[in-house]
């Protein structure tokens, strides 16, 4: 309309006439095309948000992102724009955040190629990896994923694993051994031909910036890629909060948001104390616990702000390092040494699970307190005829019995106190290396 105006007005035989009386001449023309551009540009702007409102006659969504607020995870969070599902999952690679975005789409909305492009969520979302829900076929190559899996209920969809010999549940490994589940290995020998023989509607990886991660090699596949950080959460709850994102993959919403609820609770009345912070009720002495192992002289220590670090207060223990404001320490064995013989309980000694072992490695910790009085906490009660070790597969899933389970290790400490051995469980990890 705004260029129908402006051609009437050229066809005026003696423009500079018309103005002249008004404006002079040069002041008309810098006029006529202020004009042209007020007007046809506001036609411009509208056609251009027009088009951006529809996409091949489909109208497009602004919607922005509404994420729900999380109860102690804090490397995902999940959320809906234009009625679609969303995840986003930070995963600390090296010194890197990688963040990645995903759309939980039912198959109407994956059978049409252009609905991506009308969800208009964001730029960051342009580049979001369409997900395919409920998933029904998944290569699995991480142990806590198999565990938010098996708490489900959902691991008959398990078609592919990274090595079978690591597996600990009976159920599946037998399933691997029976040809069922394939091994497609790990880090620099997976098989992307396996993994594209068996058309998984999602991969599910981890990534720790190590020369054996095989997410940059999986991401060339066309199949949705799920890297999960549930094992860079600083919190067994906050580990746990990831089955509402398993939930919503394998379509046990109902299912997961029940055992969620009666987890955290029965979690936190299990508690020694009055509140969360792990502490013990009024009269008791909370044992007090060292945590780490020495390699080459120097001991690798849990930090205070630390996965083991809540767990042990979870559990009722007093850790000997609380008030460190990191993840991950490393101390002389002259400064452990100096303040071992404080702590009642040793926590998770490295991958050693037998005294002997602990002297083979370093002589010198038979001087720590708490091995002198045998009371040493693995956990690796449980493991697979490979080596796989359960507390990083089932434990992740069931913090109720992970927390009462390193409770009673830190309380009953060593054989001696209770005259037997603890009753077995299908839910015991840890162990005292002494029994």
């Amino acid at each position: 309309m705004c260029r129908e105006i402006f051609h009437k007005m050229l066809k005026i035989n003696d423009l500079r006439a018309f103005s002249g009386s008004f404006l002079g001449g040069r002041l008309a023309l810098t006029v006529v095309a202020a004009l042209f551009f007020v007007c046809c540009g506001k036609d411009s702007r509208d056609g251009a948000r027009t088009g951006a409102d529809h996409l091949n006659g489909a109208p497009l969504c602004s919607d922005s992102v509404r994420f729900s607020p999380s109860d102690y995870a804090g490397l995902f969070r999940m959320g809906v724009s234009c009625g679609q599902s969303l995840a986003e999952i930070r995963s600390f690679v090296g010194r890197d955040t990688l963040v990645k975005r995903f759309v939980l789409a039912g198959p109407a909305f994956v059978a049409d190629t252009a609905n991506l492009r009308r969800l208009s969520a964001g730029r960051e979302w342009a580049g979001a990896v369409v997900v395919p829900v409920p998933v029904r076929r998944a290569v699995v190559l991480s142990s806590a994923q198999l565990g938010f899996m098996e708490r489900l209920g959902v691991q008959g969809r398990i078609v592919g694993v990274g090595e079978g010999k690591y597996v600990v549940d009976s159920a599946l490994a037998a399933r691997v051994i029976a040809g069922e589940i394939v091994e497609v290995g790990n880090g620099p020998q997976v098989s992307l031909e396996k993994v594209l023989a068996l058309k998984p509607d999602l991969v599910m990886t981890f990534a720790t910036g190590g020369a054996y991660d095989d997410y940059e090699r999986l991401s060339t596949l066309d199949i949705p890629l799920m890297l999960t950080s549930e094992w860079q959460e600083d919190s067994p709850l906050a580990k746990f909060e990831w089955i509402k994102l398993f939930a919503k993959l394998f379509g046990a919403e109902a299912f997961a948001d029940s055992v969620y609820k009666q987890t955290i609770s029965s979690t936190l009345a299990s508690l020694p104390a009055s509140d969360d912070a792990g502490g013990v009720r009024e009269g008791a002495a909370p044992p007090r616990v060292i945590a780490g192992m020495a390699y080459g002289g120097v001991w690798y220590a849990p930090g205070g702000r630390s996965y083991t670090a809540s767990l042990i207060r979870l559990a009722g223990g007093s850790y000997l390092w609380d008030s460190d404001t990191t993840r991950e320490m490393k101390l002389s064995l002259e400064e452990v040494f100096a303040v071992a013989d404080s702590a009642d309980v040793w926590v998770n000694p490295g991958i050693y699970g037998t005294p002997e072992d602990i002297l083979a490695a370093e002589p010198r910790l038979s001087r720590i307190r708490a091995f002198k009085e045998k009371r040493v906490c693995q956990n690796d009660a449980r493991k697979s005829a490979g080596g796989g070790n359960d507390f990083y597969e089932s434990a992740v899933a069931h913090p109720v019995e992970l927390v009462k389970n390193l409770r009673d290790c830190l309380h009953a400490g060593i054989l001696g106190e209770s005259g037997q051995k603890p009753e077995p469980s299908p839910y015991r990890w840890y162990r005292n290396i002494y029994n």
